[in-house]
């Protein structure tokens, strides 16, 4: 009786261990796996249109107008990200008129017009994404000009520093928020 019991005992046993191999699950090792398929890419996308105005008092304590115009341009280079999606650049034009609306200053800007201080990343794979007005330094009208990669956050962006002189001059240089105290800039 006792040799029957252990036999079915050590049956059952082989039996139980045969079955548990055949339901081992793979181990994950913390690894979470998942079926992400990246973006399909679409028809190229574009920036939207938009005017800013701002009344500004300037040289002598004359009253000026700034109006920045942004759009895309397709006739500019378009850029590609990873995922194979296109990106119009943007042109974008800054106006500088008299109180007498006498135009001052106007000059559209590109991608193209900052080359000098764009890497090979910046100018390949980079749009213009904002030309802003930020405040007067002594005789100067300063602007920020940012570039970033299309779809990054604001945080990715390269930035530079625009001036215009009073007669009519530009300059450009690097410039990051850090900077922002160095400038003695009267915002308006």
């Amino acid at each position: 009786m006792k040799k029957i019991l252990t036999m079915t005992l050590l049956t059952a046993a082989a039996l139980l261990s045969l079955a548990s191999c055949k339901e081992k699950k793979a181990e994950d090792n913390g690894i979470i796996k998942t079926d992400y398929e990246a973006p399909k890419p679409t028809d190229p996308k574009v920036s939207s249109v938009s005017t800013v105005s701002e009344e500004v008092e300037w040289v002598e304590g004359r009253r000026y107008y700034v109006t920045i115009t942004g759009k895309a341009d397709s006739t500019l280079s378009m850029v590609e990200n990873e995922y194979g999606q296109k990106f119009i650049d943007n042109a974008i034009r800054v106006d500088v008129t008299r109180a007498d609306s006498t135009l001052f200053f106007k000059q559209t800007f590109t991608k193209e017009s900052f080359a000098n201080w764009l890497n090979k990343d910046y100018r390949e794979k980079a749009i213009l994404a904002s030309i802003s007005f930020f405040g007067i330094e002594g005789d100067l009208l300063t602007f920020i000009v940012s570039l970033n990669h299309p779809e990054a956050s604001e945080d990715e962006s390269l930035d530079l520093l625009m001036q215009i002189d009073r007669h009519g001059g530009t300059s450009i240089k690097p410039f990051t928020y850090n900077d922002r105290d160095d400038l003695d800039v009267r915002e308006q």
